[in-house]
């Protein structure tokens, strides 16, 4: 499944109440969570939860930093009949952009957590894909720490994070809604420090914009050892150049021959000009993450999944 992520645009706010180095099994910080939510890593390399929406049975939603909004897959036969109506809004995805609906007044449990008058995108995704996108107006109530190493988000308030442990910092900034952090990435022997978006949501590794391609002529320096087509929320579809980065830098961390990605999309996010790219969680898996949304800063720690190969084929 390719990439897929929503930007929306006129988000109301929600109300919650929560009921309740490669060190394994260890959380990031010392507050204890005022809540939890167990999450699975699937073949994706994706992070999906268990909620419930409305008074549904239990149904399954992709954890996106890269969607502004939680969504309601209105395709989703287990929400036939649940999804409230709503008001039109823009949508922006990877290929290009749309209108879809929003409401702002569903009950979602998810975990520990319960979210009252939350609001929720409107759209259609293919029935088997997700039931819904757990975006950021749920995770950002709280500060957050992704562990994949128990497979957890933990949920602390906004105003008692304290960090003491010498972990990468990186802060964000928002662009079209959605977080972007600056890394350092050496192509062809130079190197760039590129502004990319944080997309939980996606299932690529990390894909360079069409401008930032088409600038520095990358198209004619390395023949991909695989093309990829994608698909984002829009309905849009376009192709990715695969092809290996020198080396990405995280902090004192060095990843030499990271598998990445060429755009020639010309429409939607990866065809914007005032962006370079995005990082997917086929690389984000390789660090748990805090992050801070009351000081806008990332935290990264490397976990289990660190040399876990970007792609099975390229070592078989």
């Amino acid at each position: 499944m390719s990439q897929t992520h929503n930007k929306i645009r006129g988000i109301t706010s929600i109300l919650f109440l929560a009921i309740c180095i490669f060190n394994t099994y260890a959380r990031m910080v010392k507050e204890e969570p005022i809540g939890e939510i167990p999450f699975a890593i699937a073949g994706d390399s994706r992070i999906y939860v268990t909620a419930f929406v409305n008074g549904s049975d239990s149904l399954r939603f992709l954890v996106d930093t890269g969607a502004s909004s939680i969504v309601l897959n209105t395709n989703s036969p287990k929400l036939k009949g649940l999804i409230h109506n709503g008001e039109s809004v823009d949508n922006l995805g990877t290929s290009g952009e749309n209108k879809v609906e929003y409401s702002d007044d569903n009950s979602i449990k998810v975990g520990t957590v319960q979210y009252d008058k939350a609001g929720c995108a409107h759209i259609p995704y293919p029935p088997e894909y997700w039931d819904g996108v757990f975006g950021l107006n749920g995770l950002a109530a709280f500060n957050i720490e992704i562990n994949y190493d128990d497979f957890k988000i933990y949920c602390y308030p906004k105003d008692t994070l304290t960090v003491d442990k010498p972990y990468v910092s990186l802060p964000f900034a928002y662009k079209y809604d959605v977080p972007f952090i600056y890394l350092p990435i050496k192509l062809n022997g130079t190197l760039h420090n590129l502004l990319l978006e944080v997309d939980t949501g996606s299932d690529r590794i990390i894909d360079l914009n069409t401008p930032f391609v088409s600038k520095h002529n990358l198209l004619e320096t390395q023949k991909p050892f695989a093309i990829s087509r994608i698909v984002s929320s829009d309905g849009g579809s376009g192709e990715l150049k695969n092809v290996f980065f020198d080396e990405v830098i995280v902090g004192p961390y060095i990843m030499p021959k990271v598998a990445g990605a060429f755009s020639t999309l010309t429409s939607g996010m990866q065809s914007k000009g005032d962006i370079d790219g995005m990082i997917g969680n086929s690389f984000l898996k390789r660090f748990n993450m805090l992050i801070d949304f009351k000081t806008n800063k990332f935290y990264l720690q490397p976990n289990n999944f660190y040399y876990t190969p970007f792609y099975d084929f390229l070592v078989k």
